[in-house]
């Protein structure tokens, strides 16, 4: 199975792929009090290239962005 479309409010409010979150990730939107413990295995990142937006798998208006140190740089052309 695939990774689920969910619309993101970051990417033109287009359906983009979203991951489970994962170390760093995870613990930052612990220790910031962005998620709840018991809420954590719903929040999915957006896996557009630069996008740090994390949000909840059932509520798009529930969620947050990253820090600049999460965005991934482009990756250059092959």
């Amino acid at each position: 199975m695939g990774l689920p479309m969910r619309r993101c409010p970051n990417c033109g409010d287009t359906e983009q792929y979203f991951r489970h979150l994962q170390g760093e990730e995870r613990a930052y939107a612990l220790n910031h009090g962005q998620v709840h413990r018991a809420d954590l295995g719903t929040y999915r990142r957006c896996t557009r290239e630069g996008c740090v937006r994390v949000q909840s798998y059932f509520n798009w208006k529930s969620g947050f962005d990253l820090p600049e140190e999460f965005r991934e740089p482009p990756q250059p052309a092959r």
